[in-house]
């Protein structure tokens, strides 16, 4: 039996396609529809209105916790192949709703931050075109044609890019997918929504990479008031530690906020069933335990950045494993975190409570929905109003 990496809120908690068809079978569709609105739609679905959402909001919101809304449509690498702009298109107008749905949420003022959403850029660009850009980056050499600054450019102008290694329909797709990204980011500004660009597969992060470092160019700035655009970095990959550092370095020298929200990884499985095939070095960690250090390390090394660059740098530490939650926590308790009038205080943070992965809402959209525990297992750190609790 092969080693599973530590969850994380994207990976189901029980295969719920089966249960659902079991009790379809089982008990016909009208009792199985009540059944799992009883149970399990009552766990993990935050509501089917406005309403309902707002309702489950102020509950979450008198635990000390906020929810975060997610559009979790995704293009998977061996799916058809979409045609035309139209399905990406739409995905864009089920990301602007949840921006609105985001923004539109009952506030608490007890809970300091700005509001944040997921999003996956394989649902505005489609994985052929991130595999060819994948391909050619990641080739020695490569000249200035494909940089951050470019496609940031690009997304402002509007001017018709033409890069070299793709053919016109897909540059033509490119151009397309850069509005789209610039037009939700630029939106949940205006919004004050921050976004969180999820990581996807190996084979294609490093297009995804690409796209988030353009967009942050363009947000990131200090004159914008971000990071509104932030890159997720999955430990359970060997190369992360080094990335993390090198995107860190990059986004201090150009004088960037840097957001990141840390996380294991959900792609296990494929990740090792695509490089058996490919005869090619498995990507990931070798076991929980190697998933487990590379998380500290990466961990460790945002938290050093948080404490020295203040504003600039914001971390979302994304795990259910009680020690990194614990590891974040006791750099907090034990003072590390005073910058003069401030502290950086965890937001999401209370004693008692633990936030257990994303729920859904609607179709497209997604939104956490906690269960008590005796940690909280989502902490966000930034500069915050003092806690006088914890000094």
């Amino acid at each position: 039996m092969g080693l599973e990496a530590p969850r994380t809120g994207s990976e189901p908690l029980f295969p719920v396609t089966q249960l659902q068809a079991w009790s379809q079978r089982l008990l016909g569709s009208r009792l199985s529809g009540a059944l799992l609105r009883a149970s399990v739609y009552g766990q993990f679905v935050a509501g089917e209105t406005q309403e309902e959402v707002e309702g489950c909001v102020r509950q979450l919101q008198a635990l000390g916790l906020r929810p975060l809304l997610a559009v979790p449509t995704e293009e998977e690498p061996d799916s058809a192949a979409q045609t035309g702009e139209a399905w990406y298109e739409g995905n864009l107008d089920a990301m602007l709703r949840c921006v609105d749905l985001s923004r539109g949420l009952p506030e608490s003022p007890d809970l300091a931050g700005k509001t944040l959403m997921q999003l996956k850029v394989t649902a505005l660009a489609s994985t052929r075109l991130c595999k060819d850009l994948t391909s050619w980056i990641t080739k020695p050499g490569v000249s200035s044609e494909l940089s951050p600054e470019r496609l940031a450019e690009a997304m402002d102008s509007g001017q018709n890019l033409q890069v070299s290694c793709l053919n016109t329909e897909q540059n033509q797709h490119l151009q397309a997918s850069l509005s789209r990204l610039n037009r939700v980011a630029q939106y949940a500004r205006d919004q004050q929504v921050g976004l969180l660009v999820d990581a996807e597969y190996t084979f294609i992060n490093p297009a995804l990479s690409l796209l988030v470092a353009a967009l942050a160019v363009r947000w990131n700035s200090p004159r914008e008031g971000g990071p509104w655009v932030w890159n997720t970095y999955q430990a359970y990959l060997k190369d992360t530690h080094e990335r993390l550092r090198r995107d860190a370095e990059a986004a201090h020298r150009a004088g960037l906020a840097f957001g990141v929200k840390l996380v294991r990884g959900a792609y296990l499985e494929k990740e090792r069933k695509v490089s058996q095939l490919q005869g090619t070095e498995d990507p990931t960690q070798p076991d929980y335990e190697a998933t487990s250090r590379s998380y500290s390390r990466c961990l460790e090394l945002m938290l050093s950045l948080v404490s020295h660059h203040g504003p600039m740098c914001h971390l979302m530490v994304a795990s259910h494993n009680e020690e990194s939650v614990r590891q974040a926590t006791k750099r907090y308790e034990v003072g590390e975190w005073e910058t003069g009038a401030h502290r950086r205080a965890p937001f999401l943070q209370r004693d008692g409570q633990r936030a257990m992965g994303l729920q859904c809402f609607r179709e497209d959209i997604k939104i956490f929905k906690p269960w008590i525990d005796k940690e909280l297992s989502l902490i966000y750190w930034g500069v915050g109003k003092s806690d006088s609790s914890r000094k």
